[in-house]
């Protein structure tokens, strides 16, 4: 079982090599489809951070005693769709800033929630036998190495 300091410390890992996925590509790059699917840069970061505001609406629900509404998204390819058509026409730094900002409150919300909180298997029935940190897992950590992975494959087929 990992621990809240382990599972912070690979979210901030992860975040660091997003990050480095797109350093030095200019705006009209992380503009172009086809960097994830047929997503661009900037709508695979909008994808990214809203999934991060769902996952900080969670554990805000989780805070007041409340089972998390993302454990009922059920067709997660229509949540996605409705997220791009809400994100499509929104600029490049607005997405950014979302995306930086929504990080920051994902970190504090967890640095204050308490060890067993997040690690203890069997606090929430909802979790079915998963310790909350796994929702953290899934939607942020995972989530941004696999989308980090697929822009640097884009970059590497684009010459970028």
């Amino acid at each position: 079982m990992k621990t809240k300091r382990e599972i912070l410390q690979e979210l901030e890992q992860a975040r660091a090599d997003l990050l480095a996925s797109i350093e030095g590509l200019s705006p009209d790059d992380m503009r172009r489809p086809g960097a994830v699917g047929i997503w661009s840069v900037k709508d695979a970061l909008a994808h990214l951070a809203a999934w991060e505001a769902e996952l900080v609406t969670a554990l805000n629900e989780v805070e007041n005693k409340q089972v998390p509404g993302i454990i009922d998204i059920e067709d997660i390819d229509e949540w996605n769709e409705d997220r791009y058509r809400e994100n499509v026409r929104r600029s490049l730094d607005v997405i950014l800033d979302d995306l930086a900002g929504v990080h920051t409150m994902l970190l504090r919300m967890l640095g204050d929630m308490s060890e067993k909180t997040l690690t203890d298997n069997r606090q929430f029935r909802w979790m079915e036998g998963e310790p909350l940190l796994f929702l953290v897992e899934e939607n942020a950590t995972l989530h941004e190495q696999e989308h980090a992975g697929d822009i640097r494959r884009w970059r590497e087929e684009q010459g970028l």
